[in-house]
């Protein structure tokens, strides 16, 4: 397993064109063109802007040659209905890593970031949901230290 050269950023106002390219590369299947990529760099963005600026709200990216190519969403949720829950927890939203770039670390460092956010919210623990069958995904989380704690039906609204 070669590894990258990549850091952890967090997705900020003035990166979010980056991370737009990437959401549009994951629907797509295909990278923007540089051309492309110019363009949606002038873009405004300002009301996804404004969401980045929520309390509690985290966006982080892997940044690797010159571009985002994963991310981890989570926001920290409080809890106030028992003492067990006199802090809130974490909740990761979505994780993803570009397939050429999987199995190299970068997941695992985006999930530092999540335990990170632990301790800087003093959030009692970390919860996610992870697709029945996704195998890959529930490996790297346990070598994180989580663990399967009850199965659940995804539920939402209509779109």
């Amino acid at each position: 397993m070669q590894k990258s050269n990549y850091s952890v950023e967090r997705v900020t106002k003035d990166n979010y064109h980056m991370y737009y390219d990437m959401v549009s590369w994951r629907m797509k299947g295909v990278e923007l063109t540089k051309e492309e990529k110019e363009i949606t760099k002038k873009f405004q963005h300002f009301d996804i802007c404004k969401e980045l600026e929520h309390s509690g709200f985290y966006v982080y990216a892997a940044l690797c040659d010159g571009r985002f190519v994963g991310w981890v969403a989570l926001i920290y949720i409080p809890k106030i209905s028992c003492q067990r829950w006199e802090r809130g927890v974490i909740y990761v939203d979505e994780l993803w890593i570009a397939p050429e770039y999987r199995r190299k670390g970068i997941a695992t460092q985006l999930m530092k970031k999540v335990f990170d956010c632990q301790k800087e919210t003093d959030a009692v623990e970390v919860r996610l949901y992870v697709g029945e069958g996704n195998i890959g995904a529930e490996e790297l989380y346990k070598k994180c230290g989580l663990r399967i704690d009850s199965k659940a039906i995804y539920m939402r609204s209509n779109i």
